[in-house]
């Protein structure tokens, strides 16, 4: 029964994880696309794409804090697959995490806020707001999906990938 809730944390934590944000930047990219002069829009759009950063980040901890406690309980620490599993996370996953809570939950979200306020934006602050909503989130939604299909073999297969 235990390993079956943390189980269940585990894998809704990759769901809120992947597909919240996910979900709403396609909102936000069709926004944008489909309404560029309704600011009022794209205000409250943006609000709550950041919004759902919070809940992407939390669900990130949960994940790890999850698959730390499954790990430990059931004695994976020294198996091969695991290895590979947190290699994969360390070297990739938590990288763009951290980026993404820096640049997304800070930098981007504040300049957002100002540029839908219609305030001036520095240099420095469009740069953000185009390297979050461009090149990083370009390289997050092809990087990721590779890596969580990998973790998740070898999750369910509990077997490595050499």
């Amino acid at each position: 029964m235990e390993y079956s809730l943390i189980k269940l944390l585990h894998i809704g934590s990759l769901v809120f994880w992947l597909g919240v944000p996910l979900g709403a930047w396609l909102v936000l990219k069709t926004a944008e696309r489909n309404h560029p002069e309704n600011n009022t829009l794209l205000q409250q759009v943006s609000q709550v794409f950041f919004i759902t950063l919070i809940i992407e980040h939390i669900a990130f901890a949960l994940l790890l804090i999850s698959g730390s406690w499954m790990a430990i309980s059931y004695g994976w620490w020294n198996t091969a697959w695991l290895n590979q599993k947190l290699w994969l996370v360390g070297a990739i996953l938590l990288p763009l995490e951290i980026v993404d809570i820096v640049l997304g939950n800070f930098i981007a979200a504040k300049a957002s806020a100002r540029f839908y306020q219609q305030r001036s934006l520095s240099l420095w602050q469009k740069r953000a707001l185009s390297i979050y909503h461009g090149s990083f989130t370009k390289i997050a939604i092809i990087i990721i999906p590779i890596a969580v299909i990998l973790i998740m073999y070898l999750a369910i297969s509990k077997t490595p990938l050499m």
